[in-house]
């Protein structure tokens, strides 16, 4: 899990998304950052949201799953 996450949006996009796929974990308030992300910056580049997806199929597809 991440919870703590540095300054770069960038940077905190990915280095979440990395973890998560390495862990195969994604902890409850990972997901509400990367939802919200997702939702409401625009600031996000289409490979964060790239990524972003990446985490949300692989929860569908069960290779991640969500922890509390």
């Amino acid at each position: 899990m991440v919870s703590s996450l540095p300054q770069n949006p960038a940077s905190n996009i990915q280095t979440l998304v990395s973890t998560v796929m390495q862990q195969g974990v994604l902890s409850r308030r990972d997901h509400l950052i990367l939802s919200t992300a997702m939702l409401s910056n625009p600031m996000l580049t289409s490979s964060d949201r790239q990524h972003i997806n990446q985490v949300f199929d692989s929860i569908r597809a069960g290779r991640v799953r969500l922890t509390d």
